[in-house]
């Protein structure tokens, strides 16, 4: 069934004379007798007839005198080249890499901050369906905000899982006792569940136990966890032992998050954060390891203030009208530039990335606009066309 013309109660002046009514658009004039309109009701007031290819003439449309605009006929034959060209490009990296040499990109520096409220807007939603889930608890939302965080790609939906299993009012309630909050995560997660001969894990498991009685609780399989083809720093125990360390430091972390006022205060919030010495020489709990450190590394408390806490804070300032996007641009632009293959890309051809600013433009534009080729959209592509 047809929806009905594409404009309804346009205006339009056609050789000094004022037309009033709807504006229908196709590929090629013939689509107006494929999609049977002459026959419709609803495109009986149509005063105007937009196409590309005009391949035939249409006698409802000639009958009552009705125009039609030939795009063709406007634009140049060089621009439609190389629209056809990007779009149909085989780079599976920047489509428009080829037609980009000497541009100057702080010529799109607005718009490039406009990309970044889109970034901000997107993450906004995805904040706001959790809230709802949360029952519209700020401080659960942003601890399963972090809990996906941890999980890396690899890990994501089972550390959402995992963040799930139990009710967040269990870990407020023992926050105040690291030890608890480690047994609650590792538990939870069924790391618990074998049987090891440290001290450091019999404590855990039977601290653990208490909580499962307790509170009622049911843990997920430690074998959904994935550690393959993962760096051991980023293995899911250590992570754990990670996100514990910020809940046992941080007793109200949201509430602490929305007063700080740039980014070192932010920085101040990883200063005092200390796992267990058992995860020195422990990746995992079976195997000991050398002596390394295994606090957070500045990449990753970085990843955490830019896809966690800064994006809580603006859904949560969003949702009650204060934004002031202007704190949020400079927070970015003090935060160094993250690193990976999607910015690698655009600083190859001389995109610049000196800070988290850059950087979440650059995985915005690639995301939304490069890879599901919206160059008509795109600033950028917009210019090239031109």
């Amino acid at each position: 069934m047809n929806a009905g013309p594409d404009f309804l109660h346009a205006e339009i002046v056609i050789a000094d004379k004022l037309w009033s009514g709807s504006v229908e658009m196709h590929v090629n004039s013939s689509d107006w007798n494929l999609h049977h309109h002459s026959t419709d009701l609803s495109y009986q007031n149509v005063i105007l007839h937009v196409v590309w290819n005009h391949d035939v003439e249409i006698d409802f449309l000639r009958q009552r005198n009705v125009q039609t605009l030939i795009l063709q006929d406007f634009i140049k034959p060089e621009i439609v080249y190389n629209y056809e060209t990007i779009i149909q490009s085989k780079f599976e990296k920047i489509y428009c890499e080829n037609f980009i040499s000497g541009l100057d990109f702080s010529d799109f520096s607005f718009w490039f901050e406009r990309l970044l409220i889109e970034r901000f807007e997107e993450k906004t939603e995805v904040i706001e369906k959790m809230l709802s889930e949360n029952q519209q608890n700020w401080e659960e939302t942003l601890f399963k905000s972090l809990a996906k965080n941890f999980g890396l790609k690899v890990n994501v939906e089972i550390f959402e899982l995992w963040a799930n299993s139990f009710p967040f009012k269990v870990l407020q309630k023992i926050q105040y006792d690291a030890l608890k909050v480690e047994a609650l995560f590792f538990g939870q997660a069924g790391f618990l569940d074998e049987v090891y001969e440290n001290d450091y894990f019999k404590q855990l498991k039977n601290e653990y136990n208490f909580l499962k009685q307790k509170f009622q609780l049911h843990s997920i399989s430690s074998h959904l966890f994935k550690f393959s083809k993962m760096r051991p720093i980023g293995f899911p125990t250590i992570r754990l032992a990670q996100l514990a360390s910020i809940y046992a430091t941080h007793q109200a972390l949201f509430s602490t998050i929305i007063q700080l006022k740039n980014s070192q205060e932010f920085y101040k919030l990883f200063d005092k954060l200390e796992l267990n010495p058992f995860w020195e020489t422990h990746y995992t709990f079976k195997n000991e390891s050398k002596s390394v450190n295994k606090k957070l590394s500045k990449d990753k408390i970085n990843n955490l203030i830019i896809n966690s806490f800064i994006s809580i804070r603006y859904a949560f300032e969003r949702n009650n009208n204060e934004v002031e996007i202007d704190f949020y641009l400079d927070l970015l632009n003090e935060i160094e530039p993250e690193h990976n293959s999607i910015l690698d890309e655009f600083e190859r051809l001389g995109f610049v990335n000196k800070s988290a600013k850059d950087s979440q433009t650059l995985i915005h534009l690639k995301k939304r606009y490069c890879l599901e080729k919206k160059c008509l959209n795109c600033a950028i592509g917009h210019h090239i066309l031109r």
